[in-house]
C-alpha cells in the first residue's frame, strides 16, 4: 500500500510530529511532507493518505492547510483510506480542542476516503470542548505537546498499530 503523510505547521511542532508518526509506520509512509504546494496528483496517487495538523485560533486549520483547500475541492477520494491526526493545547484552547481536525475529517469523508483509526479515547485529556470527538471518541490521533508532550510517542504508538490493524499491514 502506497502511504503519504500531508501536514499543515505554523511552528514546526506538527512537522516534527509527523516525522515521529513517518518513523512508527516505515513500512506505509513513503512520503512526509507539507500540505503547501502539493499537487492534486501527488495526493491522488496514494492509497493510504494520513492527514494532520494543528488547531489555530478558534477552531481553524493552519494557513498552508487553508491554501490547500480548494484541491481537496476537486479530489475523488473513493477507494482511498485516510487516517488523521490532530495538534492542539487542552489548557489555553479547552473550548475548541483539536477542533480543525473535524474540518478534514468532513471534507475527506464528503469526498468518498474510508476513515480508519477513528475511534480515539479522550480518557487522558482535560478540555471543555471539541468538534473532533464524535460519539465521545476522537476521530484520529490526538496530541497535546504543550502539556503532555512526554505522553506523545506512547500514543503514536497506539494509533500507529490501529492504523496497521484497519488497513491490514503485516510488519
Amino acid at each position: 500500500m502506497i502511504g503519504k503523510l500531508f501536514y499543515g505547521t505554523q511552528t514546526g511542532t506538527t512537522e516534527d510530529v509527523a516525522r515521529r508518526i513517518r518513523e512508527n509506520l516505515p513500512e506505509l509512509i513513503v512520503e512526509c511532507r507539507n500540505i503547501y504546494g502539493v499537487k492534486k496528483e501527488e495526493i491522488a496517487g496514494a492509497e493510504l493518505l494520513i492527514l494532520g495538523g494543528s488547531t489555530w485560533g478558534d477552531g481553524e486549520l493552519t494557513d498552508d492547510w487553508q491554501d490547500s483547500w480548494p484541491i481537496l475541492n476537486t479530489l475523488d477520494l473513493t477507494g482511498k483510506t485516510v487516517a488523521l491526526f490532530g495538534l492542539g493545547d487542552q489548557v489555553g484552547y479547552c473550548y475548541n480542542f483539536v477542533s480543525a481536525m473535524k474540518l478534514l475529517y468532513d471534507k475527506v469523508k464528503e469526498r468518498g476516503a474510508r476513515i480508519v483509526a477513528c475511534d480515539i479515547s479522550a480518557d487522558g485529556f482535560d478540555f471543555e470542548h471539541s468538534e473532533s470527538l464524535v460519539d465521545g471518541k476522537f476521530i484520529g490521533l490526538v496530541l497535546d505537546e504543550v502539556n503532555q508532550p512526554h505522553k506523545t510517542d506512547e500514543r503514536i504508538r497506539q494509533w500507529a498499530l490501529k492504523v496497521r490493524e484497519c488497513v491490514g499491514a503485516i510488519v
